[in-house]
């Protein structure tokens, strides 16, 4: 019989973290705590290491005393975190290192749940640098002074440190876009500016609009990056497009670690192509208006028509795809949230593999690891830490026009951008007799405050809207605006994204208010969450009510409401403009930052700063 390992008394219930040691009541587990958690889970599988958040050292300690103090019985709300594991297994039953890998990774998600319960604890404040250093980005002197002096909520870190965001020369190479773009109208004949623009998600959902300001002719669409390969790949895209290669073999170049030979064939068409435009200048501005690219994109555009001749196989892209994932990822947390097996097993899928659309009913003589990710020199490399394609996805726009019971996850994303690429597909080559509504002109430069030869270039090209991206992140807000102004025609639109504005204000996390009112924040989160997702996701492909999620991920949603108009004061302090907006992108599971901000804004105050974002 089980006896208590206080008073000999016969039980049934042992502890709930090693699962060996018995105990009779909660006061006897209390008494007998500090001696036993010493050896507790010394045999088992000890309270995981959360990824995210100030925790201090000895926190699992912290954390496995909160659990013993809580009635015996009575576990956490269970998560009903699906086995997909499992679910993988019965269509791959021979994959045993990943299913091996997923039944861990599920584990991780239950555990996750373990951290909600310090939301109703006071902890002490000596933060762990570690974790310090994820919160705001850094961990200096001037941070340290600022948590250590009198500040109160919404107070601005206003020393952040600020890196360049081309630091690299160029070799930075980042496979797709890692946040999702809104949907803008683009005035018919005018001319849009796309700094830092990765690809060419920003067209997906773009529309060309005829009103008062329309010119008849066609759109430019100009893009800058300072990353080579961000250059060369998405020209060779444009103009795969342009030719009307498949659209399969797009998607496949575009977002896929393997591509079939068919593919391979045009992706070798579009690199010669491209390899024809003339050579821009080495050493100053290409002109903005004209099919140019730069000896650095020349030359990796070359190594990739030598690569063609021997591409790696479809198991080396895996091997190399995984390299870079592991099993706390949040992408994880995407699949334990998809309603359907049928959808979890097709996303697990992609995720272990990177392959879009999934190539299991292809025959593996003709499939082919992608070139543009795994076959690049000079020391570029696409994919050298984690990046998914559903962080670029705008679910808004993909669930609700879909059916769940019908249309399967991943068959719904590719439904969205075979439409859109068909879109685009019309812009760039229109039927007979009709001309071409969009040029696009993509270069190789770093746009910013030390290149006035090419600020003065785009100024003249008097751009009607000009997006950034996330630019804004990496500058502080004088010099950032500085800029802008430099671009600036008479009545240009700014369009930017802001991913890291949280790492300037103290507030914009949830640990940093008082414990008394931080479940008040988490439950209002959760319930923006539910309410949003009935009219995102109409048809239910996930689960918005009891979100699987770190608690951090929720509860920094609510937070950020109290603080962000108080960062949005400081972003344009000073400055003579007319704001259009500062707004929330809607929560949705693909996203890797939940908290980011759309902004929009003018400095001619005599027109509306509206570009059509919806």
């Amino acid at each position: 019989m089980n006896i208590c390992n206080v008073c000999q008394k016969p039980s049934t219930t042992k502890c709930s973290k090693c699962h060996q040691t018995y105990y009779c009541s909660k006061e006897c587990q209390k008494k007998d705590w500090k001696l036993h958690k010493k050896s507790c889970g010394k045999n088992d599988v000890a309270v995981p290491n959360i990824a995210s958040g100030p925790f201090l050292p000895g926190m699992s300690e912290i954390l496995t005393d909160m659990m013993f103090n809580m009635d015996i019985g009575t576990p956490l709300e269970n998560w009903n975190v699906p086995d997909f594991g499992k679910e993988y297994a019965m269509k791959y039953p021979h994959e045993n290192d990943r299913i091996k890998f997923l039944n861990s990774a599920r584990s991780s998600l239950k555990a996750l749940q373990i951290v909600e319960k310090v939301f109703d604890n006071d902890i002490p404040n000596l933060p762990d640098p570690k974790k310090l250093a994820k919160r705001w980005g850094e961990l200096s002197e001037n941070l340290i002074k600022f948590l250590k002096s009198p500040r109160k909520y919404g107070d601005i870190f206003t020393e952040k440190t600020k890196r360049p965001y081309v630091g690299d020369k160029g070799v930075g190479a980042l496979s797709f876009s890692n946040m999702p773009k809104g949907c803008i109208s683009l005035d018919q004949g005018k001319t849009h500016v796309a700094v830092g623009f990765v690809d060419l998600d920003l067209l997906l959902r773009a529309r060309i609009m005829q009103n008062d300001h329309s010119v008849e002719q066609p759109n430019k669409f100009i893009g800058y990056e300072g990353s080579i390969f961000a250059v060369a790949k998405t020209n060779v895209i444009k103009e795969m497009m342009i030719v009307k290669a498949p659209i399969r073999s797009i998607i496949e170049v575009w977002f896929s670690t393997v591509w079939t030979i068919e593919t391979l064939k045009h992706f070798e068409n579009a690199v010669n192509i491209v390899l024809q435009y003339e050579n821009a200048p080495n050493n100053k501005p290409p002109n903005p208006t004209k099919k140019e690219i730069h000896p650095k994109v020349r030359s990796l555009i070359s190594h990739w028509k030598k690569s063609i001749v021997t591409p790696k196989s479809r198991q080396e892209a895996h091997k190399l795809w995984v390299k870079t994932f592991n099993s706390e990822n949040a992408t994880l947390t995407i699949i334990a949230n998809l309603i359907e097996p049928r959808d979890r097993v097709q996303a697990v899928r992609h995720i272990l593999t990177g392959e879009f659309p999934l190539m299991d009913d292809q025959q593996e003589k003709n499939l082919f690891a992608s070139i543009t990710m795994f076959n690049c020199n000079d020391g570029i490399s696409p994919h050298s830490a984690s990046e998914f394609m559903f962080q670029m996805m705008p679910m808004d726009a993909i669930l609700p026009q879909n059916k769940r019971k019908e249309t399967p996850f991943l068959n719904a994303i590719y439904n969205f951008l075979e439409d859109a690429i068909t879109k685009i597909f019309t812009w760039l080559s229109p039927p007979v007799g009709k001309t071409e509504a969009i040029e696009i002109y993509l270069h190789y430069q770093t746009v910013n405050n030390d290149n006035s030869e090419l600020l003065a270039s785009i100024r003249q090209l008097d751009p009607w809207t000009i997006s950034w991206s996330n630019i804004c992140d990496y500058f502080y807000p004088h010099d950032f605006h500085s800029l802008l102004r430099a671009c600036s025609g008479e009545n240009t639109v700014h369009i930017l994204t802001s991913m890291n504005w949280v790492t300037e204000v103290f507030g914009a996390h949830i640990m940093e208010y008082d414990s008394k009112i931080r479940r008040k924040i988490f439950i209002e989160a959760q319930n923006m969450i539910s309410m949003t997702g009935k009219y995102k996701d109409p048809s239910g492909y996930f689960r918005h009510t009891k979100v699987i999620a770190h608690p951090y991920n929720i509860g920094d949603m609510g937070a950020t409401l109290m603080v962000k108009d108080s960062w949005q004061d400081y972003f344009f302090k000073g400055q003579d403009l007319n704001i259009g907006e500062v707004s929330f992108v809607p929560y949705s599971h693909t996203h890797k930052t939940h908290t980011l901000l759309n902004i929009y804004f003018t400095f001619n105050k005599k027109i509306n700063a509206y570009t059509g974002y919806e």
